[in-house]
């Protein structure tokens, strides 16, 4: 088997491009474009797949070589997701080098449709089109043996985006093979291993219980079965001879995939965070002044409501200090012989890091898999063959007796321990009873686990929901289970105190079924740290100051293009007159912002054509002169770059709004 290179892409635009998000801006664009959290544009890797596959079936019929080489690097309908070495992974584009600001990316521009040789009523559009120029790149994960049609096949492309039958879309796309080597990592022995990894392209956790229709929500989280089918599928095809000595003690509970949390920071000194689901049964008032559980003693303040907390906390002295994972959303395009059909999916941003949990049992497991399987690249989640799913491990991994939040959360002494206990669910988990059947929580089970006669339920704050899953190795699904959600908090009453030596066993062993995917672990919260808690507060997250810029400037462009619409509206001036001032700006815009053409025009209307008729263009002209005079921020209220450019694109966007929305003086 030939060895995995890696194909370094880079495409230049040679004409204005439109990357379509499938959405549309209200009072903006009607097509926009695919952009980051930051603001930038991209191209989707599941859109270059489909350029690269129409390509390289061409390609393969030109040639007369075997067309099924697309399916088989590409994939094919009816794929079940089966890892397959010659399949290629790739990611999304994006740019080589940022100007300035996103918004020097992009131009707009309007179309209309004609009808008897007339514009036709309400067809006007406009559309957001990244400039010609810029360059964007990415990477093709590939056998050596299939580079050479990669290559052919990535320069085949000659158009990309939409609109591209209006002369929208020309690309010249190159590809070089790039020497990368994994290398190994530390031989860890201890019974965890704690690992951190990093989203380079968004990762796809879809959620299957959340998900509706043709919406596919996300995880928050990197499941440990995500982690668990990467080490598995490493350690198959790096040494298959090994695994298969040492199968049955990696598909065993013998190693147990803890799912990934988001990994934050201390605000204070930096130091590393302890993550674990935010706990239910908290209220607070509206105010946030109030904060209190309703798992201690069953009562709380009446008028209050349930706190809002996150996903995932810590918990620092009497303070939960809570965060979520970063997610967004996209639309796509699922085609067939038959027919297309578009749907929207959410996951996981890039540029986050994720810290997980691997346990293992045997010394021999735990070296291997610290070695060879956390370290590098890897490929997470759905969709990671359509650009989807890249990340690294970052850093080294660390050998442990016990995960961090076991040891800063829960009891540290026997002299802690009492006949009350606070349990927490850190994955969801259900145990089964004596028939074997779903039961929630076992007590007789559990009290037999922790050593005592008998315990009880005191109190609990919980959620349900069914969790399922799908065997590769047999292609069926794995049946739907209901299970106690990550977060649920119970308050426990016990005969008498049992020994720390069993409550860390059962951290240590977990609880119910399907534990080897991360399912079952619970974590027993110091009775003196839990009942402490007394305030909240939200773990801001950095945010690049060129999002939040971008962000704010285009809620403020379109805020103002709305209010003053109506006095455009008010001048009673047709639709061919403001569509001729807004010539005159795009003009002025094309000369270097050269007014002289513009001015004159509205000063011939005001004066040489008579009063009546300058009277419709005093409101228009005052407009026009307080935009262009006025700083670009103290018009739009906000902080942004000054250009005689962006104030006459401004006017420009405020015009084609005013012609499509009709009105009583604008007909």
């Amino acid at each position: 088997m030939s060895d995995i290179v890696v194909l370094q892409i880079r495409m230049e635009l040679l004409s204005d491009v439109i990357f379509g998000s499938g959405y549309s801006i209200p009072g903006g664009e009607d097509v926009a474009v695919s952009v980051d959290k930051q603001g930038w544009p991209y191209l989707k890797g599941s859109t270059l797949k489909g350029l690269l596959r129409e390509s390289m079936e061409n390609i393969l019929v030109w040639t007369g070589d075997d067309s099924n080489i697309a399916s088989v690097l590409l994939g094919a309908a009816g794929w079940d997701g089966t890892e397959d070495s010659r399949r290629v992974h790739l990611t999304e584009l994006h740019l080589e080098e940022s100007p300035a600001t996103p918004e020097d990316c992009f131009s707009s521009r309007t179309f209309t449709a004609l009808e008897n040789g007339v514009v036709k009523e309400k067809t006007l559009r406009i559309a957001s089109c990244v400039r010609a120029g810029l360059c964007f790149t990415g990477e093709i994960h590939c056998l050596s043996d299939d580079v050479a049609l990669l290559k052919r096949s990535l320069a085949g492309i000659k158009w990309v985006g939409t609109l591209r039958n209006r002369g929208f879309g020309r690309v010249r796309i190159t590809a070089e093979v790039q020497e990368r080597s994994k290398g190994f990592g530390p031989k860890i022995s201890l019974p965890y291993i704690r690992y951190r990894l990093k989203t380079l392209s968004p990762v796809l956790a879809t959620d299957l219980n959340r998900s509706r229709g043709n919406s596919y929500e996300t995880k928050g989280y990197i499941p440990g079965s995500a982690i668990r089918g990467w080490v598995i599928n490493t350690l198959a095809n790096s040494d298959h001879n090994w695994f298969e000595e040492h199968r049955a003690g990696l598909l065993s509970d013998n190693v147990r995939f803890l799912d990934a949390f988001p990994y934050r920071q201390s605000p204070k000194d930096g130091s590393p965070l302890a993550a674990i689901p935010s706990p239910m049964g908290f209220y607070e008032n509206k105010e946030e002044t109030v904060f209190e559980t309703v798992v201690k003693d069953g009562s709380f303040t009446p008028g209050l409501k349930r706190a809002g907390l996150g996903a995932f906390c810590a918990l620092l002295g009497d303070t939960v200090l809570y965060w979520s994972a970063s997610t967004s959303g996209a639309a796509r395009i699922k085609r067939s012989i038959e027919e297309k059909e578009i749907f929207q999916t959410r996951y996981i941003d890039a540029n986050q890091v994720f810290e997980g949990y691997i346990q293992v049992q045997s010394p021999e497991l735990a070296e291997k898999i610290s070695s060879s399987c956390l370290v590098g690249e890897a490929w997470i989640g759905a969709d990671r063959y359509s650009g989807f799913g890249k990340c690294e491990f970052v850093g080294n991994c660390d050998g442990m007796n016990a995960p961090e939040w076991q040891t800063l959360y829960g009891p540290h002494a026997q002299s802690e321990i009492s006949n009350s206990l606070y349990m927490l669910a850190v994955s969801p988990f259900t145990m089964l009873d004596e028939y074997g059947n779903p039961c929630g929580l076992n007590e007789s089970e559990l009290a037999e686990m922790l050593g005592i006669d008998t315990l009880s339920i005191e109190l609990c704050s919980t959620s349900v929901t069914e969790y399922r899953g799908y065997n590769r190795t047999l292609q069926s699904r794995i049946p739907a289970v209901t299970m106690y959600e990550r977060g649920s908090l119970f308050h426990i009453r016990c005969d008498h105190s049992p020994e720390l030596s069993r409550l860390m066993e059962v951290e240590k062993t977990g609880l119910g079924i399907r534990r080897e995917d991360g399912f079952g672990q619970v974590l027993f919260l110091r009775n003196t740290l839990f009942e402490s808690l007394a305030h909240k507060k939200k773990l801001e997250t950095d945010r690049s100051n060129a999002l939040r810029v971008s962000t704010e400037l285009r809620r403020k462009r379109y805020t103002w293009i709305t209010k003053h619409a109506k006095e455009v509206l008010g001048c009673t001036l047709s639709k061919s007159q403001v569509g001729t001032i807004q010539t005159f700006c795009e003009k002025a815009i094309a000369k270097n912002c050269d007014l002289t053409e513009l001015y004159a025009f509205l000063g011939h209307n005001l004066t040489d054509r008579g009063a009546q008729h300058g009277a419709k263009f005093e409101k228009i002209e005052i407009l026009i002169k307080d935009v262009l005079d006025k700083p670009l921020g103290e018009t739009l209220d906000t902080n942004c770059a000054d250009s005689t450019e962006e104030k006459l694109r401004l006017l420009c966007e405020l015009f084609d709004f005013t012609r499509k929305s009709g009105g009583e003086g604008n007909r």
